[in-house]
């Protein structure tokens, strides 16, 4: 479960918006959503973060800035409460704190690359990547939308219960992981 925490480092590039209407659509909506994501090779967004933990009696706050380029740089910029830097670029994740510098490269931690794979699959219009690690759903249409991942691989559902991705046409507005042991965090992306 430590593993997974440390991949929720990652996960603010993201924020949870109401449901559009509960219909489900087939595949193709899915497939239409990531495409569209994919269609934007830059994002640079501020987020606010909410992380809701059983061993905690409140929830913790953080925000900050998000990054992507195109095809595998992800960069969140944690400002408050106290500085922190995580970087996926590539196939290496780095993460900063208090001036020091920590690399772990994806092939080593399972973990990081489920989370790598969650993050940036989507912005990048990779659909192939996403329903390796995941069963995808959409809900919705382009102008109001969800997509609902639930990790394919026991391993991966011993860390991990649900992704729930909200949006509008190509732009994300949240992200809500829900741990397998009901830990939530949620993050909200400031259009």
């Amino acid at each position: 479960m430590k593993r997974f925490a440390v991949l929720l480092l990652c996960g603010g590039f993201f924020t949870v918006a109401p449901q559009a209407h509960c219909e489900t659509v087939p595949d193709d909506l899915a497939t239409q959503i990531v495409t569209h994501l994919g269609s934007v090779s830059e994002r640079t967004e501020h987020f606010h973060e909410t992380r809701e933990l059983g061993v905690l009696t409140h929830p913790l706050l953080s925000s900050g800035v998000l990054v992507f380029r195109h095809p595998a740089f992800l960069e969140k910029e944690t400002l408050s409460p106290r500085p922190e830097t995580l970087v996926i670029d590539g196939d290496t994740v780095s993460v900063q704190r208090g001036g020091h510098v920590r690399h772990i490269l994806l092939a080593q931690n399972p973990a990081l690359a489920l989370l790598a794979t969650t993050l940036r699959a989507p912005l990048a219009g990779n659909m192939a990547a996403l329903r390796q690690a995941y069963t995808v759903t959409a809900q919705g249409d382009m102008g109001a939308w969800t997509l609902t991942m639930t990790p394919l691989s026991e391993q991966a559902h011993k860390m991990v219960r649900q992704v729930v991705l909200s949006g509008r046409n190509n732009a994300v507005e949240s992200l809500k992981v829900i741990q397998a042991n009901g830990d939530r965090q949620t993050l909200m992306i400031d259009h």
